[in-house]
């Protein structure tokens, strides 16, 4: 079976005809792709895994729609069914392996109907049947001529040339996206300290009000001044939760501000408490932790950004259930920066 599909193949072009046939269907695809976001965004994103101007996936798809429907290229709904089930299936292994290879989605269907576990949907299997009848019926037949005319050697040539820049460009992109995904691990690790760190933080923040309750109902005149202070504890840890809730501060700077507000807190009820040294020094140290923890982070993500920066920009859509609140934390710091430089 396998070598009469691969003498059928040979017998419609040579091996360097087809792989230029692969590249110019990848180009075309992110010719199609660019497009679109620069309709939908009115931006020109460069798309897709590769720094080229190329998508592996629309090439591959073309060459396995060819490779299955040219038997049945007299029958457009034919074509349509076993083009769109071909395709269909590169796209569901392809956004699975690259998903389970760098803990990151480079497209996610989960929101729209009829997808199956995200990597593909009704939609996308529709466009593969209308993408399988347009290359099977109408571009092959116009192309098929022009591309017989490349004479062997030359096709070969130009492949091999073609695939040499490739290779590279998928080297530097597997780097980009495994550095993308060590950034996010750093980050979700980050994210789990300083969850401790602001959990300590609300535990030292209830013994102080303990201690400022139980002071309170054994000086009676001071009690005004007591309760104000008592007040300046909730209202400020009040103020940081609800602007995290609302997303307006990450739990970094929310982390910063808790201690802050714990300096100004402290300061105020020295006057009046027996002894709140021990709770500074509890404070200062969960400072000096939290600051090693920001400065390793600083010297990881200073390395990393430039790189994943590129997969950032070339795939706006992407999403990660692994790492899924630090990609969004990339993505909130993304979208500021582009926002600044619209407003600039």
């Amino acid at each position: 079976m396998l070598d009469v599909i691969r003498s059928s193949l040979l017998a419609e072009y040579s091996v360097g005809q087809w792989m230029l046939v692969f590249y110019l269907c990848s180009f075309a695809g992110w010719c199609w792709e660019v497009s679109l976001y620069l309709v939908k965004e009115r931006r020109f994103v460069n798309r897709g895994f590769l720094s080229g101007p190329i998508l592996p996936i629309y090439g591959f798809g073309a060459l396995i729609v060819l490779a299955t429907c040219l038997p049945v290229k007299d029958s457009a709904l034919a074509v349509a069914l076993l083009g769109a089930f071909a395709a269909t299936l590169l796209e569901y292994v392809t956004g699975f392996v690259m998903e389970h290879t760098f803990h990151v989605r480079y497209w996610d269907y989960s929101k729209r109907p009829l997808n199956l576990n995200g990597y593909v949907c009704l939609l996308s299997a529709v466009t593969w049947a209308v993408f399988s009848v347009a290359v099977v019926c109408i571009v092959h037949p116009a192309v098929h001529p022009y591309i017989r005319r490349i004479p062997t050697q030359i096709a070969g040539t130009m492949a091999a040339a073609l695939s040499a820049f490739a290779v590279v460009d998928v080297v530097f992109a597997v780097r980009r996206a495994l550095d993308l995904r060590a950034l996010l691990e750093s980050m979700e690790r980050y994210a789990r300290e300083l969850e401790a760190v602001y959990g300590g933080l609300d535990t030292i923040s209830d013994r102080v009000g303990d201690m400022i309750r139980s002071f309170a109902e054994q000086v009676d005149e001071r009690r005004e001044e007591l309760s104000a202070g008592l007040q300046h504890i909730t209202s400020a840890r009040g103020r940081v939760v609800q602007l995290l809730a609302e997303k307006r501060i990450s739990l970094e700077e929310g982390v910063r501000e808790r201690f802050a507000n714990f300096e100004s807190i402290l300061e105020d009820v020295a006057d009046f408490l027996p002894d709140v040294s021990a709770l500074r020094a509890e404070v200062e140290a969960a400072k000096e932790r939290y600051d090693r923890q920001s400065e390793a982070l600083r010297s990881v993500r200073a390395r990393r950004m430039v790189r994943a920066k590129k997969v950032l920009r070339a795939n706006p859509g992407v999403s990660s259930r692994w790492y899924g609140r630090a990609l969004e934390q990339l993505e909130r710091a993304r979208d500021e920066r582009q926002k600044q430089g619209t407003e600039e």
